[in-house]
């Protein structure tokens, strides 16, 4: 049977998911970064820059704007449906890096499901977010190396090692694959003579330059850039302080584990022991093991503890040893190859339904939350263009429409911008700079989980300290306690969790 054959489903499924559940806006807080950026065609701030996201979407903007007239307000549709794309031709990709581990279809077949049916990679491969690009090129970038490596072809070595390098540019956790480099030449039937080290050690030098050469022009050479950089890293300093890392991040990691890919965490601790007590060392065992090094290293960072979607960085090394282990196991049990991969489509299918079930409440209130993102401009233009924003979750949108040129409103934003017990203070000073600060007190947009309960608390108690003026149905303006025309009460009370206790049971803490 033709290879075609057996990964088009797999990747036809995979759009089919990804479309239903595609973002209605942008997608994460990060989104609203790439997409500004991207537009104006200059790097993050954020980690190593993200350049070769933010410069390719930017080049496919201005030849969209050239020849379509797209709009910068517009050019989101553009990057998410790019990324889109990007979905179900990883899918393919990881068949293709399965296959060529096990030489067996059927596991191949198996790992590209896997993946199809993860619930973070169809959530985030509808979103304007650097996750599913970098799975892309990754898995790209291993299955051109390991056949470099298998038919000692040094070209294709090192194509495999500047893609991988590059991917750093997508999300700095591709570094975490840099042991593969390192260490399978040597799976693979390389020796140590000088030869096979020093194409080695020249592929682990165009993967650095790949991985750091764009952050370090842009650094050294802008010094904008490099205070924004350092605005950065501050604000991960904040955060770090609010979620500092522990022992109790490791229940969140495997919930988080979970979440992706349910039958991968089941099963890859037996298939690790099984593959080495069979084969001891080779290409798949240490892939999967670098695809683990890679998840286990984010028990460092804060952000294991309340974001799920991190966790996708070991997905395409993991699948293939898993899915390998699932093949073999119930072809003996079964009788057949065919048998076992129905039997696993089914399991996975299960899984995938069952975290749909249990995530589908979280993912309508995203929905709508992004849904009114997508146009909340048209509540700014109720207000003044340089007015003081407390938006909750529409944060995003009003930097969003900001940056698109709507305004010139300014934020106290949720999270690291959230100025914890100096909150009426801050009102206070901008009241005395006569700027006029307005709330939105629309629950949707106050999440009454997990470290937002101390965002909602701080904000209530500033209800007794100020005077309140209903501009639309949800949204007041903050005056002084000495204004006498302000009289309307936001009830800011009402969003504290004992007040909503269907949306507390519903909690579900992924950031």
């Amino acid at each position: 049977m033709s290879a075609w054959r057996w990964w088009l489903p797999p990747a036809i499924v995979s759009l089919f998911l990804i479309l239903i559940f595609v973002d209605p806006f942008i997608g994460d807080w990060d989104a609203l970064e790439y997409t500004v950026s991207a537009v104006r065609g200059y790097p993050s701030s954020m980690a190593l820059g993200r350049g070769l996201f933010i410069f390719y979407n930017h080049a496919l903007y201005l030849a969209a704007h050239s020849i379509f007239n797209l709009s910068p307000q517009r050019a989101y549709l553009l990057f998410k449906y790019v990324v889109v794309a990007q979905g179900p031709l990883t899918v393919v990709a990881c068949w293709m890096l399965a296959r060529d581990l096990s030489g067996s279809r059927a596991a191949a077949t198996i790992a590209a499901l896997l993946l199809a049916f993860s619930p973070m990679f169809v959530v985030y491969s509808g979103q304007v977010m650097t996750d599913v690009p970098a799975l892309f090129l990754i898995t790209v970038a291993l299955v051109i190396h390991l056949r470099g490596l298998q038919q000692r072809r040094i070209w294709l070595v090192l194509i495999g090692a500047a893609l991988l390098g590059a991917g750093v540019n997508l999300r700095e956790t591709v570094l975490f694959y840099a042991p593969w480099l390192v260490l399978a030449p040597f799976c693979c039937g390389w020796k140590l003579r000088r030869r096979d080290l020093s194409m080695t050690i020249l592929s682990c030098a165009i993967f650095s330059l790949f991985a750091f050469g764009g952050f370090g022009y842009w650094f050294l050479s802008d010094p904008a850039y490099r205070a924004a950089w350092f605005g950065w890293r501050e604000s991960m300093r904040v955060e770090s302080a609010r979620h500092p890392p522990g022992l109790s991040n490791v229940f969140p990691w495997l919930t988080f584990l979970f979440a992706t890919s349910p039958l991968i965490l089941i099963t890859i601790p037996v298939a690790l022991v099984n593959q080495w007590r069979e084969r001891k060392w080779s290409p798949m065992l240490l892939l999967a093991l670098v695809g683990l090094f890679a998840d286990v290293l984010l028990l460092l960072n804060y952000s294991t503890a309340i974001n799920w979607r991190y966790l996708l960085a070991g997905l395409p090394a993991l699948a293939p040893l898993s899915a390998s282990f699932l093949a073999r196991s119930l072809s003996k049990r079964l009788g057949s190859s065919r048998s076992a991969l129905t039997a696993c489509s089914a399991a996975i299918a299960v899984f995938a339904i069952a975290s749909a079930i249990f995530l589908w409440p979280l993912r309508i209130a995203q929905a709508e939350v992004r849904a009114a993102a997508k146009n909340y401009d048209q509540q700014l233009a109720q207000l003044p263009r340089d007015a003081v924003m407390i938006s909750g979750a529409q944060t995003v949108a009003v930097m969003y429409w900001r940056e698109m040129g709507e305004g010139q409103w300014e934020v106290i934003g949720t999270g690291s911008g959230w100025p914890e017990s100096r909150l009426a203070s801050v009102f206070e000073d901008y009241l005395k700079q006569n700027r006029r600060v307005f709330v939105d007190s629309d629950p949707r947009w106050w999440q009454p989980c997990g470290w937002h309960i101390s965002e909602i608390e701080e904000l209530t108690k500033t209800e007794s300290r100020f005077h309140f003026r209903r501009i639309t149905q949800t949204i007041y303006e903050i005056r002084p306690a000495t204004d006498p025309n302000a009289s309307d009460t936001p009830d800011l009370k009402a969003l504290l969790p004992e007040h909503r206790v269907n949306e507390v049971k519903r909690c579900f803490n992924a950031g």
